[in-house]
């Protein structure tokens, strides 16, 4: 009975090694300079677990080494290093990235409907700074005055990008 049981457990690891040597090796992606990607952002969600989220889309501005590339977000302008496991292709660098592109990134990676953000104020009745924004699929006299703090936790990706166009104006200044 033994022996049986040994000629099974040896045909069985046999067979598992043969399985294995099968298996293709894996290779990671390469990324060239100018290509678009999208790069993982690892946040803690509970004690022991982590969540990735998919951000972008950025564009790799550098190399670092074999594995490492310097990426840049096209819509906040913010530059990080990123392991190539963190990054996947995003567009083709043939393709043309227009603001419609950046626009809708932004929406689908925070889920909200701006469409726009217009101008800013400082509200002297309620102590607070606000920004005109336009919502997506409303009417212009739909338009309304947001909390810049609100929207900055709700929309940071928007804000930030909103502050560096306009940062020249004012209002715009006392938001940094």
């Amino acid at each position: 009975m033994h022996k049986l049981t040994g000629e099974a457990n040896a045909a069985a690891r046999a067979a598992g090694r043969k399985g294995h040597d099968k298996k293709q090796i894996t290779t990671m992606a390469q990324f060239e300079i100018g290509d678009f990607v999208l790069y993982a952002d690892v946040w803690q969600h509970t004690r022991s677990k982590l969540r990735v989220k998919w951000c972008g889309p950025a564009q790799v501005v550098a190399t670092v080494s074999n594995w490492i590339f310097e990426i840049q977000n096209l819509i906040t302008g913010q530059r990080n290093e990123a392991h190539a496991s963190r990054l996947k292709f995003y567009a083709d660098s043939l393709l043309d990235v227009t603001e419609d592109l950046m626009l809708h990134a932004a929406h689908n990676s925070e889920g909200h409907v701006v469409d726009s953000l217009l101008k800013a104020r400082y509200n002297q009745q309620e102590k607070h700074h606000e920004i005109k924004v336009r919502w997506r699929g409303l009417d212009v006299i739909e338009d309304s005055w947001e909390p810049a703090d609100i929207l900055l936790q709700d929309v940071p990706v928007a804000v930030k990008a909103f502050v560096r166009e306009h940062g020249k104006q004012a209002p715009v200044r006392a938001l940094r």
